[in-house]
């Protein structure tokens, strides 16, 4: 009699404790896959392309397979901007480039532009970088100078500067850029003004600066 109570009591215990496991295993499952789906829809939105970049890659489908047959490994990256080091000087337009593709021959930074001025006017826009690596920035000479219509833009929205210069420093941590720009007059304007005013430079935006390169020449769009 005794053992036969003791048998119902400890088989009363073990479905209580399958119970409690089957419960916990499907809180597990259920918390599993709503992290799986977290990370989905997360990565999904990472992953969205930036339109530049789907620029990129409809013309580098249209383009005949000859031209990279002698291609070995990544054709094209990307980086969005980050934020700079907390040492840099504001105003700079930053890149996290320490997964950079060291076959990477062309550069480009790409702005889109967000504002138009009402009435036809120039600058003279300089670009500068500079590399951040163990806590010490080096600037680099001026990559580029072009006349800049503030009143017209390119059909694609971006201004496409090219920056190819800065690969032969080897960037290995951050590269920054900054415009600097003179009137017709040869007056220094505030750039850090007038960039924020001309380009969105908003992180984690659809039109937020990109800096893409190449193992050949840069693409032009």
């Amino acid at each position: 009699m005794l053992a036969g109570l003791l048998l119902c009591s400890a088989t009363g215990l073990l479905m209580v404790d399958q119970r409690r496991d089957a419960e916990e295993d499907q809180e597990r499952n259920k918390a599993i896959l709503e992290m799986l789906h977290i990370n989905k829809v997360s990565a999904s939105h990472q992953a969205k392309p930036h339109p530049y970049m789907r620029e990129i890659y409809q013309r580098l489908d249209s383009l005949e397979v000859q031209d990279f047959a002698s291609s070995d490994g990544t054709l094209v990256q990307s980086f969005r901007s980050v934020v700079g080091p907390h040492y840099a000087l504001p105003g700079w337009i930053w890149f996290n480039v320490s997964s950079l593709d060291p076959s990477m021959l062309g550069a480009e930074l790409v702005l889109f532009r967000k504002t138009l001025h009402p009435r036809p006017i120039s600058v003279t826009v300089t670009l500068h970088s500079v590399t951040a690596w163990q806590g010490a920035l080096k600037e680099s000479p001026a990559l580029e100078d072009r006349l800049l219509s503030l009143d017209q833009r390119a059909s694609s929205g971006y201004d496409v500067f090219d920056v190819s210069a800065v690969l032969p420093v080897k960037p290995l941590g951050g590269v920054g850029f900054q415009l600097h720009y003179t009137d017709e007059r040869g007056s220094l304007v505030l750039h850090e003004a007038l960039t924020q005013s001309l380009y969105c430079l908003n992180r984690g935006s659809l039109r937020e600066p990109l800096l893409v390169l190449y193992q050949s020449p840069p693409l032009h769009i």
